[in-house]
């Protein structure tokens, strides 16, 4: 599969605009599954995509995974959560605010390949919270401000 034929089942077909890619599944099959929903018709179709396609077009897929789904406009990854098989991208639009995509630990390298690690220079202290990856302003903060989880 070419990657214009992916970039065709990225749009939507009521209104040709580019679907947000909210979770990137573990392949089977030699197949990846990529949920998706326009951000007018607000419904989640379900595409398997061929691995090697997935490779072929992991920028296109980069593109549609951090865009945010109420408004289809780019967005900022902020921190990560990985766990045991996948990780969780906390983004943020600067219209609607923080969200997350879902993304399978053996795809991820492709989708985070351009993406730039959160800033320690934003934070005067340098750590981040380990629960959803949001700087720490102030040294001696016990509890994040984004999710409130024990900085301790």
């Amino acid at each position: 599969m070419s990657v214009d034929e992916v970039q065709q089942k990225l749009k939507c077909r009521r209104c040709d605009r580019p679907r947000i890619i909210h979770r990137v599944s573990k392949p089977t099959a030699n197949k990846v599954k990529l949920y998706m929903s326009c951000p007018v018709h607000t419904a989640t179709v379900e595409y398997s995509l061929p691995l090697q396609s997935y490779d072929e077009a992991s920028g296109l897929i980069r593109e549609h995974v951090l865009l945010c789904r109420k408004c289809g406009q780019p967005v900022d990854v902020v921190g990560q959560k990985a766990g045991k098989l996948t990780t969780k991208l906390n983004i943020q639009c600067p219209e609607h605010g923080k969200g997350e995509r879902t993304v399978n630990n053996s795809l991820l390298d492709p989708i985070l390949s351009a993406v730039p690690a959160p800033k320690a220079a934003t934070t005067p202290t340098g750590k981040f919270c380990s629960s959803c990856g949001s700087p720490v302003p102030a040294p001696e903060a016990r509890f994040c401000h984004n999710c409130g989880a024990s900085l301790e």
